[in-house]
């Protein structure tokens, strides 16, 4: 159960920017010149692109939530009095009819959203995802279509549209090049998101995160600059009125109103486009940031060093969320069993493998949930951020050793003796280090190859593993 929800704390880590940027993406392309491309004859629309990239690389929930802020959007260009009746029916101001106007508009694409999710999930898990992925975004377009004209002949049948119009787009002069436009890119990005470069590049960004979130302040930001939008439309709009008088010319309330429309549609276009590049760049700076304090490690094992280790635990701990019991997280200390014997029986070469190897089981291990680092010779330590019971950390340290064997696989089998500790909410990371300093020798003293629990593990087990640290 820990390692599912370590998982999918990773997955939504990662998603938070894809989906920001995607958010960005749809409002950028909804509000310029690149959603919609008319060259007679052929009319491309790709103001659902980004809802489609949505659902192949990140899932349903974020393409429904794509899917409704593109409905949000095509709403707000459709309220202005220069649009055609056609385009006037997406409009609950313009429409006359309110609550249909934006069951067409928002949920229709929200529909649209969720059910393209939904198909790509069960093409990533199907035998030939790449396949099942371009079969979804050929079917993408028509399916859009398809909730459009539902909903249009259901709540405005005078527009003569229903579902079964959806088949005439094949017949469309730019479907099968815009089909080959939109299989391309939604597979690029899909091959792109899940490529090595871009998992390591994340996994870079996550580790910064735990350093120093301060999600909050973008958030605040982004409120900002819309209400600077509105200011900004509101200025202009009262400027071009002053300038149209001087002239001679009275605007109408309408045309006032169409110009800070228009104003507030090149702005909301400016900021997202603006939003996709402070995206880019923050994920840079902080892969940036990482490379940098990379250097740092441990060479050898890829570790924090101790000096490293006890800065970043120190941060941790000051963040830890800890619960009622005052216990956020626990201490762990790893020494490898006789390990001179290994150095000196078979050479200094051997030894690095099994720190190595030691290393690479750890991480494989405990990387999800905090912090890992070796201390120098065979002394490894780990602070992990999650309340999790001592049956929970046993499972994880099985993992650890077997994922260590398998990398150094050997005649005599490397055993360790660990220490582990609660992380408590009145103690220091150097405190919690010597704690489980203690437990460590407590173990050796065993015979070695021992787990030794500080005390309120050894409490949960009496209590029967009801409590959690």
């Amino acid at each position: 159960m820990a390692v599912l929800s370590a998982e999918k704390s990773k997955e939504t880590e990662r998603n938070g920017y894809i989906f920001s940027f995607l958010v960005a993406l749809e409002f950028f392309v909804s509000f310029s010149f690149v959603g919609y491309i008319h060259v007679e004859p052929i009319s491309m629309t790709f103001s659902y692109i980004p809802v489609l990239i949505a659902g192949c690389v990140l899932g349903p929930k974020e393409s429904l939530i794509t899917g409704m802020v593109f409905g949000l959007a095509s709403m707000w260009k459709a309220s202005a009095f220069y649009v055609g009746a056609g385009d006037a029916i997406f409009s609950p101001v313009m429409s006359g009819n309110p609550a249909a106007s934006i069951m067409m508009s928002v949920v229709a694409r929200a529909l649209f959203g969720l059910v393209t999710g939904l198909l790509y999930t069960a093409a990533k898990r199907s035998r030939f995802p790449k396949t099942g992925i371009v079969l979804v975004s050929t079917a993408g377009r028509s399916i859009h279509t398809f909730f459009v004209y539902l909903f249009m002949g259901f709540f405005f049948p005078e527009m003569g549209y229903t579902a079964a119009d959806t088949v005439q787009e094949v017949s469309e002069p730019d479907y099968l090049l815009f089909i080959v436009i939109l299989d391309c890119l939604v597979l690029l990005c899909y091959l792109f998101v899940n490529s090595r470069y871009m998992r390591e590049f994340m996994a870079h960004i996550r580790s910064v995160d735990q350093m120093n979130v301060r999600r909050w302040r973008m958030n605040i930001l982004l409120i900002l600059m819309i209400a600077a939008a509105f200011s900004v439309a509101v200025y202009f709009t009262n400027r071009i009125r002053r300038v149209m008088a001087n002239y001679g010319f009275t605007l109408s309330e309408e045309m006032a109103y169409d110009i800070m429309h228009l104003q507030l549609q090149f702005l909301m276009g400016v900021i997202s486009l603006a939003a996709m590049v402070i995206v880019i760049l923050i994920m840079s700076q902080k892969n940036a940031l990482y490379l940098h304090y990379e250097a740092r490690l441990d060479d050898l094992t890829g570790l924090y060093g101790r000096q490293q280790f006890f800065q970043r635990g120190e941060e941790l701990l000051r963040r830890m969320e800890f619960g009622e019991n005052r216990i956020g997280g626990c201490f762990i200390i790893l020494d490898v069993d006789y390990f001179k014997r290994i150095n000196d029986q078979y050479g200094h070469p051997a030894g690095d493998k099994v720190l190595k190897a030691v290393a690479a089981g750890m991480k494989a291990a405990f990387e999800s949930y905090g912090i890992l680092g070796r201390l120098g010779g065979d002394e490894f330590v780990a602070l992990l951020c999650e309340p999790l019971s001592k049956e929970e950390i046993e499972e994880i340290l099985d993992k650890m050793k077997k994922t260590a064997a398998e990398t150094y696989p050997a005649e005599q089998p490397v055993t360790y003796s660990i220490g582990v500790i609660p992380a408590e909410k009145e103690y220091s990371i150097d405190e919690l280090y010597r704690n489980a300093d203690r437990l460590l020798y407590e173990a050796k003293k065993r015979g070695r190859n021992q787990t030794a629990f500080g005390y309120r593990f050894r409490r949960e087990e009496e209590n029967g593993g009801s409590a959690v640290l």
